[in-house]
């Protein structure tokens, strides 16, 4: 068999086994996981395979797709840039800037797996705090609200230009 992207319709899943596999009804998500194997002997699977299944399990239920697809754990910026949702250029700056480590192949760049996935997870954090920190109170008068978004715009902007110089 080999190893290859595949692609999983959602189908009619057993309830007892969503139940089983779901952890934000129980705990099961510190539960092991067990495959019965032929012949009566029995795997614990490890936690990232579990964690797979259940993330699967989970969407399929609720009538998603799921695709799988192998990764090599040194990525080329192509890859990175589309793990990231950016261009390849952008990525190579973001390399070249020091904010994902990266060795050198001759004249390639390769990245670990885990670093563009740190990187990832470290965006959508700061993304989502972003988020958090510029939502509109209600209660705050209007023109105050003006003021504050231009400071905001002002500071962007300086950010941006010494990103530049």
């Amino acid at each position: 068999m080999s190893v290859m992207e595949q692609t999983y319709m959602p189908a009619d899943l057993d309830a007892d086994l969503i139940a089983a596999l779901d952890g934000d009804a129980t705990d099961a998500c510190d539960q092991p996981v067990y495959l019965d194997l032929p012949g009566g002997s029995r795997v614990e699977l490890p936690s990232s395979l579990a964690s797979m299944l259940r993330q699967a399990a989970k969407a399929m239920n609720e009538g998603l797709a799921v695709t799988v697809k192998p990764q090599t754990r040194q990525l080329t910026t192509s890859q990175v840039a589309e793990l990231l949702g950016v261009t390849r250029p952008t990525v190579v700056r973001l390399l070249e800037s020091g904010a994902i480590p990266y060795i050198k192949i001759g004249t390639h760049r390769r990245v670990d797996l885990p670093d563009a996935l740190r990187y990832r997870d470290s965006r959508r954090e700061a993304q989502f705090q972003f988020i958090a920190d510029t939502a509109v109170d209600d209660e705050q008068p209007r023109e105050e609200l003006l003021n504050q978004m231009k400071v905001i715009r002002a500071q962007v902007a300086q950010q941006r230009k010494a990103g530049r110089a």
